[in-house]
């Protein structure tokens, strides 16, 4: 910095205005300067080059306050004036920031006696704290983003709690989105039924700006994120630093965004429509992430609904629907079969069967029951099926055997999801795949067994009759949790709840891939929620 672009400048003071300077020490590698009693500089040492960037002499005459940070210029000036009116020993330590020659700042920790010096002036001594002050930046933005994504998800728990339609839950996280998480604009579209393909998706909720991008059915660039993510079930994120997607990217451009991200609404397997943000800067970690939480809770929103939805009805329609075509259950019934010359006149062993709900990620486990084979035959054959991941032995009698299978795909659950059903059977009997649904009365049926045969088209309804709902019998498995139903299933199943016990809490735990400590705990608490409901619902009754 020159003697014309610094804030102010005096002519330098002669030495002999001040104290012997070899008094100091002159090599330190923090910076000693003199100030007179009204802040005015007498003495730099040679470390001011390192620090700040000016030559030794360069400051010398002018008043320190003028390099201070305009916004703690006030605070330092009283600071050093405390120091100086002390009557005793008094050192006093304050932060700032200081004007490098460079017209950049650097945080610096000076530290004064209100001992002066013989000639009454006084020495500060000065280092670079600006690291210091880096790590402290970052431990407090790393604090803001936990306690911002508790904040969040606590809003989403909240939300969960106080509200009542999908609507309204759906309106209610966007309006969180963009007023709380810095997103320009969120919309929550669903699909017209289960399945993907080139639906029309339909708005549901929105909220913010809307530059003509939130118009799915009108072809809008940037929504194709939405159209991409319902077909696909996979989340979509496209930036304007992205190659390979002109037309979003030059529609961000023109409206002043930065990205648009597309997030399923995906629950166990089961679609129901998607998420979609759209903002005009890079964002926080934290609103990334909770853009996943809450497509996370709108689905799972959506699926308590439709399930209450058909609990409420007074009368239920139960479907048959039977599948010829290629799945795991199916080639495993094929490869069990006893070959007797004429493929019809093959025996094909009776599997009833019991899909888990999925934990999360690719994949479905089935439990495989049948008094026709022994186990370790149906555990060989299975294992050596393509799709075929795991296959376990779980416990097996005199009468019957039940074997645990791991595929890599062919979840039943999640080609009927998306109409509040509940899957009451499989069964495998000569080689065809046998599934009893129940639907809610007022379900339009005709666009559930489209949507199957979109991805079985070999499936045909053979049966569908409707009857009165069950008041008598309420569902066993309202209150539970995923992995409490898939203990409770697992553990009847296989015989844990016999004597003499037919399989242990280990032989169940492997089939559920967790420990038996895990299984046991989830169990308890599966027993625990159903003997509530049914002594309360007995309460009720009284």
């Amino acid at each position: 910095m020159t003697a014309n672009n610094r804030p102010g400048s005096h002519p330098p003071l002669g030495l002999k205005d001040t104290f012997s300077l070899d008094q100091l020490p002159l090599h330190s590698t923090d910076l000693l300067t003199l100030l007179d009693p009204r802040g005015r500089i007498l003495y730099e040492s040679p470390a001011i080059e390192r620090l700040y960037g000016y030559e030794q002499d360069e400051l010398v005459g002018e008043q320190v306050a003028e390099y201070f940070h305009p916004e703690d210029r006030e605070r330092v000036v009283e600071a050093f004036a405390a120091m100086v009116s002390e009557k005793a020993h008094h050192v006093e330590a304050v932060e700032y920031r200081h004007l490098q020659a460079d017209g950049s700042y650097k945080w610096i920790e000076s530290v004064g006696s209100s001992n002066p010096t013989p000639d009454g002036n006084y020495v500060i001594n000065s280092r670079d704290i600006s690291e210091r002050k880096q790590r402290e930046r970052e431990l407090q933005q790393t604090r803001e983003q936990v306690q911002s994504e508790r904040d969040g998800k606590e809003a989403i728990r909240q939300l969960l709690l106080q509200t009542s339609t999908n609507r309204e839950i759906a309106a209610s996280v966007c309006h969180l989105l963009v007023n709380d998480y810095g997103y320009e604009s969120a919309w929550v579209v669903r699909k017209q039924g289960p399945g993907g393909g080139d639906q029309h998706p339909v708005v549901i909720a929105d909220h913010g700006s809307d530059r003509g991008f939130r118009h799915p059915g009108e072809g809008s660039a940037i929504d194709a994120a939405t159209r991409r993510t319902l077909a696909t079930d996979d989340p979509v994120t496209v930036t304007t630093d992205m190659d390979g997607e002109n037309d979003i990217v030059a529609q961000l451009e023109r409206c002043g965004l930065f990205s648009v991200r597309s997030v399923p609404l995906v629950h166990e397997g089961l679609s129901y429509g998607a998420l979609t943000v759209v903002r005009a800067d890079t964002g926080s970690d934290v609103a990334g992430q909770l853009v996943d939480e809450v497509a996370a809770a709108l689905a799972f929103k959506q699926q308590v609904h439709r399930q209450q939805e058909a609990l409420a009805g007074e009368t239920v329609t139960e479907l048959s629907l039977r599948y010829t075509g290629d799945h795991v259950l199916t080639a495993l019934s094929r490869a069990l079969a006893v070959e007797d010359g004429d493929e019809e006149d093959d025996e094909f062993p009776e599997l009833v069967v019991e899909e888990l709900h999925a934990e999360g990620g690719p994949g479905s486990t089935y439990l495989v029951k049948t008094a026709d084979v022994d186990a370790e035959t149906v555990r060989a054959t299975a294992a050596e099926l393509p799709s075929v991941t795991a296959a376990t032995v779980v416990t097996e009698t005199e009468t019957t055997a039940i074997v645990s299978i791991r595929a890599e795909k062919g979840s039943i659950r999640g080609v009927l999801g998306g109409y509040g059903e509940i899957l009451r059977s499989i069964t495998v009997c000569d080689g065809r795949l046998n599934l009893t649904v129940e639907f809610p009365r007022r379900t339009d049926l005709s666009a559930i067994v489209d949507a199957v045969q979109d991805h079985w088209p070999e499936v045909t309804m053979y049966a569908c009759t409707e009857r009165p709902v069950d008041d008598d019998h309420p569902s066993a498995f309202s209150g539970l949790t995923k992995k409490q139903e898939n203990a409770l299933r697992a553990a009847s199943l296989s015989g844990f709840f016999e004597r003499p016990q037919q399989a242990s809490a280990e032989d169940v735990a492997e089939t559920l891939d967790s420990s038996a400590s895990t299984f046991l705990h989830h169990l308890r608490n599966a027993e625990r929620t159903v003997f509530e409901d049914a002594f309360s619902h007995d309460l009720r009754l009284d």
